[in-house]
């Protein structure tokens, strides 16, 4: 970004540093949540098993740096409605390259009866990975629409301030991945984007061109998986796929 935004940029989250505050007290309640949830070894393959609901299943791609523990609060909303979740435990962080996490969520969906036809939900990161699935030939037909939650679709421009090799470098808007992706628009018409009204981690466009984009009034890049307004949204995205 050029100098003139990024001073934008600073001014807007200077008058959200409230929002940001309870945004990174929100995350960091659910670290704390997952913490307790990996030392009492919780599976989340349960999730598959919605009671008797015949709903949509939907396969879960956290962010970078996440695990399925921070999504907790929306598969519990899809678990309500009926909705078999899946987790794809073999991509743990998300932290690899684009091609490897998307290669990684489809190994699992060709691995699991019962998921010839499935929706996305996805946070930050993990809907760049939804979107590469629908570019698969092989898992792209199956997937009835990718539900996406404050994903950086034009990249993030604070991700070129990150350490080299840590795997966050691949999310700037100049990376090689997000600008394979941007240029394939033939896949956004499945694709509903909420977008926070204001993300701390994601200065730049979120909107997707020719896909379905719902601006919140949720504020935050983590919080806005808690808030009752995305979980309408990803159960209105999912039930009318």
């Amino acid at each position: 970004m050029r100098p003139t935004e990024w001073l934008r940029v600073g001014w807007v989250n200077a008058r959200n540093l409230g929002h940001w505050a309870r945004d990174y007290w929100w995350a960091g309640l659910r670290l704390a949540g997952g913490a307790a949830s990996w030392l009492l070894r919780e599976d989340p393959a349960d999730w598959q098993e919605a009671g008797a609901g015949t709903g949509i299943p939907v396969v879960l791609i956290p962010g970078v740096y996440e695990t399925w523990r921070m999504m907790r609060p929306v598969a519990s909303a899809l678990r309500r409605a009926g909705h078999p979740v899946h987790v794809v435990r073999s991509i743990r962080l998300n932290n690899r390259d684009l091609a490897t996490e998307a290669a990684r969520v489809a190994a699992y969906v060709m691995a699991r009866p019962g998921l010839d036809r499935f929706a996305v939900v996805a946070h930050s990161k993990g809907g760049l990975v939804g979107k590469a699935l629908l570019l698969d030939p092989a898992i792209g037909p199956r997937i009835a629409v990718v539900v996406t939650i404050a994903t950086p679709f034009a990249g993030s421009s604070w991700a070129d301030f990150a350490v080299p090799g840590i795997g966050i470098r691949s999310l700037g808007p100049r990376s090689r991945d997000v600008r394979r992706l941007a240029a394939e628009a033939r896949a956004n018409r499945r694709i509903v984007a909420l977008i926070p009204r204001w993300d701390p981690h994601i200065p730049d466009q979120s909107e997707v061109p020719g896909g379905r984009n719902i601006p919140l009034r949720a504020a935050g890049h983590f919080a806005p998986l808690g808030s009752a307004e995305v979980h309408r949204h990803v159960l209105a995205a999912v039930a009318a796929a």
